[in-house]
């Protein structure tokens, strides 16, 4: 086992990591690190949380001794190693890291940095990064001592310790700076027989898709970050290759023309103080004169613009007063055909009120003569009626006169006032009657026929 050098900054992730583990209230689904330990000292989700510094680590210190090893050698060939050790290493630890299972993410980034530190140990003539192979080298047991703390932090009770990475190390090494690698998954079975694994896959335990997500989101975004420095990383290995190829060497290799180009350019040097106030002032020249050109070419296209408009605008009155005299003459002779219209309706209902005037007239001609014939009919009718009237007023009248005549002692009857008798009246007349005719013998042999002619006389 490696001895264990923690740092300042291990330790507040230890004491973070045990805070987290006694706070903890509400318990995951279990991971690989469960099934085979019941004494560890993290969860899965604590070591998903190491794992994302873990690998943060190892992108910056192979980064940073890569930059170390490009920047101390001069060597075409030792640069692109570099290069290559840290697009193709970089890589290689966050296509680890985004394994399903935190314990199958550090065991493989563990091996991969073994795999790494064997292939910068190997006796290769000429080394990979020449004088500078042990800064290569001592980054790599840098990261070996952290992978180290961390499997001290999880627990040694683990079936799958150091042992394990080392021996899938040795047996499936890189044999160059691409990092072409054997799977872990598909080996894991030969190293370890003893665990009981509770799952469909070797390595891959089925936790909730939540976290899955979350994880994917947190590698993505750590890998988002070195995006940009592959590309640019991928540019200057491009630069390299095209500088170490055929025909970018025989052309610096010619001296002769090297020499010659030099020349040239010394002399054009000297000569640029003089060709610089030239051309300046050739293009002051030229920029006067396109200023002028220009200058006289606006006034021309505004005069132009002027009068186009100028004529666009005649012509437009012009087609307003044809137009306006049109729309003129057209009332005029709507006006005159509306009159004329009026005219020829007033004269023909005129006609019509002659002909059934006339038509009137003649009607009451025709029948005038029965009209008149028949007034004089019931006029004559009417006479005849009043004459007949008159003839039997004038009979009534002699024969009224003529009894008169013959009976002149009933006058002062008949002349005398008619009085109207009442119940108050009746009673003092009838009394004085009687008295009378008491006094009276005449009176008292006829009051039956007296009382007689009194109410004929009176109806």
């Amino acid at each position: 086992m490696f001895r264990l050098a923690f740092s300042p900054s291990w330790v507040l992730i230890i004491a973070a990591l045990l805070t987290l583990q006694g706070c903890q209230t509400l318990q995951s689904n279990d991971g690989l690190l469960e099934q085979e330990s019941s004494n560890a000292k993290v969860s899965s989700r604590q070591l998903r949380i190491v794992l994302d510094d873990l690998v943060l680590q190892f992108s910056s210190q192979v980064e940073l001794a890569a930059d170390q090893i490009i920047a101390a050698n001069d060597d075409p060939q030792i640069c692109k190693n570099a290069l290559l050790w840290k697009m193709n290493g970089i890589s290689s630890c966050f296509q680890a890291a985004s394994r399903r299972d935190p314990l199958g993410s550090y065991f493989d980034i563990w091996i991969l940095n073994k795999q790494t530190l064997a292939l910068f140990e190997q006796s290769n003539n000429p080394p990979l990064f020449g004088e500078s192979q042990d800064i290569a080298i001592a980054a790599t047991k840098q990261i070996e001592t952290s992978m180290a703390d961390v499997l001290d932090l999880i627990g040694d009770d683990l079936p799958i310790n150091e042992k394990f990475v080392t021996a899938f190390a040795t047996d499936h090494p890189i044999n160059d700076l691409y990092f072409k690698r054997a799977s872990i998954t598909a080996n894991y079975t030969k190293y370890i027989d003893s665990i009981n694994l509770k799952g469909p896959e070797l390595l891959g335990i089925a936790s909730d898709i939540d976290e899955q997500l979350d994880q994917l989101q947190r590698v993505s975004s750590m890998y988002a970050e070195f995006i940009p420095k592959q590309a640019r990383w991928n540019g200057e290995l491009m630069i390299l290759e095209t500088l170490q190829s055929n025909a970018i060497t025989s052309s610096l290799q010619n001296m002769s023309l090297a020499a010659s180009g030099v020349a040239t350019i010394a002399d054009t040097t000297q000569a640029i103080p003089e060709l610089v106030a030239r051309e300046r002032n050739l293009l002051q020249d030229a920029i006067t004169g396109e200023r002028i050109a220009t200058m006289q070419v606006i006034d021309q296209m505004r005069s132009e613009t002027l009068n186009r408009f100028r004529e666009e605008r005649i012509a437009v009155m012009g087609k307003v007063e044809s137009e306006r005299t049109i729309v003129l003459k057209s009332i005029d002779d709507q006006r005159i055909a509306a009159t004329r219209d009026l005219t020829h309706l007033s004269e023909q209902s005129l006609e019509k009120i002659d002909q059934v005037v006339d038509a009137k007239i003649a009607d009451v001609a025709v029948h005038s003569s029965d009209l008149i014939d028949h007034g004089f009919r019931r006029l004559a009718q009417l006479i005849g009626a009043i004459a007949v009237l008159a003839l039997l007023g004038f009979a009534g009248y002699l024969l009224i006169r003529r009894q008169r005549q013959t009976k002149p002692e009933s006058k002062p009857i008949t002349e005398a006032s008619i009085r109207i008798h009442t119940a108050a009246t009746a009673r003092p007349e009838i009394e004085l009657k009687t008295a009378t005719q008491a006094g009276n013998p005449a009176h008292q042999k006829q009051p039956a026929n007296h009382l007689r002619y009194r109410v004929r006389r009176s109806a």
